[in-house]
């Protein structure tokens, strides 16, 4: 019997450095049925040049070049051409284990009411120290309703990243990421799990994140990825009221959570009258201070964080804020 074919789409921009490790942990998984789509998303380095030469030694890699549009654009782009039963996400600075691939097939073959398999994955910096190991931090179940997974999203124990999982191809009809935004994951998993039957986890260590300084993420503070960090926070309130209003605790919870990173890492020059996300999101949290108080799921420090935005005085905020920063 031949096995099913495996799309898998990476995004390249500037990544000429980690190309050769990141998809040579593609090229040389033990499940040899798959296509690799790496979308060049205009890079100004040596990547698309990387790329071609891969191909040429690698023929199940497909090499597309596009003005840069960001990592949304291309993975859009990446969707349009892919072929295979089943599609899948890298991004171009990680690298996976030799049997990802395998081992997230096995479970959807092995679980035909399972829509989507996810793998364990782990955080690693630049020298390839450990920052959170394989499995930590997620649920123990190892299958989810669409309902499930959405209520595990909303209280920060499921995986919300696409590079995680494996997808029936049938998932993704009329199913495209936004563009021109940042968080984009989330966002999409969120309207996806509305359709998947099952959610299938393999307990198996798989995808290595690669946190860099450059991310989007972190580094230097831009209020655009906060800005859109927050939005899907209030959409997540809407959404739930409307589709599961048994989650309305665990909604109030994921904004709060939303909304204390967004507090911790803004610079105390940017906590102005002025900026209307962060007037915005204090007086939401100052509203909400009975429930952080009450809130079982919110580990101590989360509701001790919280809880100095939302009893202190303005003026008293600044200076807490960078003295916990300091402790993080």
């Amino acid at each position: 019997m031949n096995k099913p074919l495996v799309s898998v789409i990476v995004p390249v921009y500037n990544a000429s450095g980690y190309l050769e490790k990141s998809l040579g942990s593609l090229t040389a998984q033990t499940y040899e049925n798959l296509e690799i789509i790496a979308v060049d998303d205009g890079s100004l380095d040596d990547s698309f040049r990387i790329l071609e030469k891969m191909a040429e030694e690698d023929k199940r890699i497909r090499v597309f070049t596009k003005e840069n549009g960001g990592s949304s654009s291309a993975r859009n782009s990446g969707l349009k051409v892919a072929t295979g039963e089943y599609i899948g996400f890298m991004d171009a600075d990680d690298y996976i284990e030799k049997d990802m691939y395998e081992n997230l097939v096995g479970v959807l073959e092995e679980n035909y009411s399972a829509d989507v398999s996810q793998i364990l994955s782990c955080e690693e910096d630049e020298n390839g120290k450990k920052i959170k190991d394989f499995g930590d931090g997620f649920d123990s179940r190892d299958l989810f309703s669409g309902r499930e997974y959405f209520r595990t999203l909303l209280l920060h124990t499921g995986d919300s990243s696409f590079c995680t999982k494996l997808f029936r191809r049938s998932i993704f009809e009329g199913s495209y990421f936004s563009e021109g935004r940042l968080n984009e994951d989330f966002e999409l998993l969120v309207k996806m799990s509305e359709k998947f039957r099952n959610l299938a986890v393999c307990k198996k260590p798989g995808y290595h994140i690669v946190l860099r300084s450059q991310s989007n993420t972190r580094g230097t503070y831009r209020q655009s990825f906060y800005e859109n960090v927050m939005e899907n926070a209030g959409k997540m309130l809407v959404l739930t009221a409307k589709k599961y209003p048994e989650f309305k605790k665990e909604a109030v919870h994921f904004y709060l959570i939303q909304a204390m990173w967004f507090l911790l890492h803004i610079p105390s020059g940017e906590m102005r009258a002025d900026n209307e996300l962060y007037t915005s999101v204090m007086k939401n949290v100052k509203k909400l201070r009975r429930f952080i108080l009450t809130d079982p799921d919110m580990p101590l420090k989360y509701k001790r964080n919280l809880l100095i935005f939302a009893f202190l005085p303005a003026k008293g905020i600044k200076k807490a804020h960078e003295k916990i920063k300091r402790k993080k």
